[in-house]
């Protein structure tokens, strides 16, 4: 599926479960291609786990910037990685954090002016 064609379908949801359990009312959509798509606002705390991956993230908002704290781990020894990447609501990259090798843990901080992140947990 195109990212356009998953943005459009992220927009499109009120909430979706996600490994099992209850994911905010924000939305979210687990793809074909094992990926976690979440559009997360102000306040909004997930924990997605795909096949050989899991994180966790809280977006807080401030003065007019949006800032997401969280980390992604990698869970498998299968010779990927698990990475969380996305884009800024202004369409602006949000960047990619990578952890790689069973076990490994990643933690991120970021911010940037606006109140809502676009963000995506995959493992390749």
């Amino acid at each position: 599926m195109s990212f356009v064609k998953k943005a459009a379908a992220v927009a499109a949801l009120t909430g979706a479960v996600v490994g099992g359990s209850l994911i905010s009312a924000a939305p979210a959509m687990a793809g074909t291609d094992g990926v976690v798509t979440i559009q997360g606002a102000c306040g909004d705390r997930f924990s997605p786990s795909v096949g050989g991956g899991s994180a966790a993230w809280t977006i807080t908002c401030t003065d007019g910037k949006v800032s997401v704290n969280g980390w992604v781990k990698d869970t498998d020894a299968d010779g990927k990685a698990a990475e969380v990447y996305g884009t800024w609501e202004d369409g602006s990259n949000f960047g990619t954090v990578r952890a790689g090798g069973e076990g490994t843990k990643k933690e991120f901080n970021k911010s940037h002016r606006g109140s809502h992140v676009y963000l995506y947990l995959r493992v390749i």
